[in-house]
């Protein structure tokens, strides 16, 4: 999504759109899908007549739960605010000047990278068992290498 900043006009332009971000920006991550993403956004002249972008957005990320790695949502919310100045680092990176435009999506998508967590979980207990994995429920003790039952017989004096 494209804005063409030729006909921002001097009064406030506003737009609000549900935004689906292709499955190609998130397929190599640990993002299951993107819900279509709430956008809201302005761009403003000031009085030096000098563009401002205000962005809200607002959408869920399903991710797999870092414990027992079902499907769980997470919900985010961005909320940004830049000066479209030709020299600014922001702008050399989403503004095309042979065309005087301003790639939104981009914009979007840079700030949802921001908000995916390192490691999400909603279950509230330790899940020994998952998809692909199952911890043992053997006690210690059970099968240990001789080599170090000495130590164990020292950890149970230890304890008495």
């Amino acid at each position: 999504m494209n804005i063409d900043l030729q006909n921002v006009p001097i009064r406030d332009t506003q737009y609000h759109e549900k935004i689906i971000m292709p499955a190609s920006y998130y397929q190599k991550m640990d993002i299951v899908e993107i819900s279509p993403v709430d956008v809201k956004f302005e761009i403003k002249k000031d009085l030096n007549q000098e563009d401002n972008l205000h962005l809200q957005a607002t959408g869920n990320l399903l991710l797999e739960d870092a414990r027992t790695t079902e499907t769980v949502e997470y919900p985010f919310q961005i909320d940004l605010t830049e000066k479209i100045n030709e020299e600014s680092e922001f702008c050399g990176r989403f503004l095309e000047k042979s065309k005087n435009t301003l790639d939104i999506l981009s914009i979007l998508w840079e700030n949802i990278v921001l908000e995916i967590p390192i490691s999400y979980t909603l279950a509230d207990e330790l899940h020994l068992e998952g998809k692909g994995y199952q911890v043992s429920g053997k006690k210690s003790g059970e099968n240990i290498d001789p080599r170090l039952a000495p130590l164990l017989e020292l950890l149970d004096k230890e304890k008495e």
